[in-house]
């Protein structure tokens, strides 16, 4: 599951994605990569590991609600499987 949320302050549009993955050990990770969206690099990626799918759910859920309470607004969603 893959979600990008942006805003916009003082004229300048930023991004924040989050990504829900399994990794190779069975546990999964919550990505969050951060930026502006003129530049081409992230300012920054951070990595969270879980050790099931339903506490990184949880975990995404909860970055995903304090995004929207900072302005942050929904703008794709993708759900992979």
């Amino acid at each position: 599951m893959k979600t990008t949320m942006i805003r916009s302050v003082k004229g300048r549009v930023r991004y924040y994605t989050l990504e829900l993955i399994p990794n190779l050990f069975g546990e999964w990770m919550v990505v969050r990569t951060y930026g502006s969206i003129k530049k081409l690099k992230p300012t920054g990626v951070i990595r969270e590991i879980y050790d099931n799918a339903e506490a990184a759910a949880e975990s995404m859920q909860l970055l995903i609600s304090a995004k929207l309470k900072k302005g942050y607004t929904n703008r794709c969603t993708l759900n992979n499987g």
